[in-house]
C-alpha cells in the first residue's frame, strides 16, 4: 500500500476501522495566494450509501503529539486543522460546514458531518448520506512564518479548486 509522505508522518485513510487503498493526486501552486507551499495534496474516497453511519478519516501516522500544536482553522464551506511542529505546518481541509440550529436543522448543506481528530481530519457519514465523494486536501511548508503559515489554509481549502 503505497502512502503519501508529509513532513509530519505518512497518511493513512479509514472507512470505519479499516485502512483503505488511496491515491493522492499532487496539485499546483497559486502564486499569489500559495506560492511558497512545498506540498499540495488531493485524496478522494468513493462512497455509496448504505443508510448506516460511517467515518472516513485522514491520519497523519506516528504524530508525537507532546511535540505538536493542533490549530482548527475553518471558513466558509471549509472545515480544516492544522498541525505544527517547529517551522512545519501542515493542514487537513475537508469541504463541510457544521453545526445544528436550535431545532436540530442544518445550519449548512452538507449531507455530513467532519470529525476533528488528534491526528487528522474525518467525515462523519449520517444515515441519511447521499454524497458520492469525500475529498481531503492536504498542503504543507516546512519553512512557515508568520506572513507565509495562512498558505497552508489556503492550498487545503476544496472550494479554492
Amino acid at each position: 500500500m503505497r502512502k503519501l509522505i508529509t513532513p509530519l508522518g505518512t497518511l493513512s485513510i479509514f472507512f470505519d476501522d479499516i485502512e483503505i487503498n488511496y491515491e493522492a493526486i499532487r496539485l499546483g501552486k497559486n502564486t499569489k495566494l500559495f506560492p511558497n507551499i512545498e506540498g499540495r495534496y488531493k485524496i478522494t474516497v468513493g462512497y455509496n450509501s448504505d443508510n448506516i453511519r460511517h467515518k472516513i478519516h485522514c491520519i497523519i501516522n506516528n504524530l508525537d503529539y507532546s511535540k505538536v500544536e493542533q490549530v482548527v482553522e475553518s471558513g466558509e464551506g471549509l472545515e480544516c486543522q492544522s498541525f505544527y511542529l517547529d517551522k512545519i505546518k501542515l493542514s487537513i481541509g475537508i469541504e463541510c460546514d457544521v453545526g445544528y440550529f436550535h431545532t436540530g436543522e442544518r445550519i449548512g448543506t452538507y449531507d455530513y458531518d467532519s470529525l476533528y481528530l488528534e491526528n487528522g481530519m474525518g467525515y462523519d457519514i449520517l444515515q441519511d448520506t447521499k454524497s458520492q465523494e469525500f475529498v481531503f486536501f492536504i498542503a504543507w511548508i516546512t519553512e512557515s512564518t508568520d506572513d507565509t503559515e495562512v498558505e497552508t489554509w489556503f492550498a487545503a481549502d476544496p472550494t479554492m479548486i
